[in-house]
């Protein structure tokens, strides 16, 4: 687990109670999330990282479940939740 990661995107030193600890590989996922104006397609996701079908669909679930991504019509990207959780980590 990266102790650095509060939240998708962007990193911040984050020790407190709403950081959700993120793995290298969930971090690479928020990163291309995040790095895109529009939503990303889950096909493009696992296409850029080389993560096997499974192991992306697992991580882009978590990160949904834990409202850092969204899922919209025309695939993932980064949640209006997202940008609270940075301004009170601040």
């Amino acid at each position: 687990m990266t102790a650095m990661q509060s939240s998708c995107c962007p990193v911040t030193v984050c020790d407190g109670p709403d950081c959700l600890q993120l793995t290298e590989r969930e971090a690479q996922v928020c990163m291309t999330i995040c790095g895109s104006d529009e939503p990303v397609t889950f096909s493009s996701i696992r296409t850029k990282l080389g993560y096997h079908q499974e192991v992306t669909s697992r991580i882009l679930r978590r990160l949904v479940n834990y409202r850092e991504i969204e899922k919209s019509q025309g695939g993932y990207r980064r949640s209006v939740n997202n940008y609270l959780r940075l301004l009170c980590s601040r």
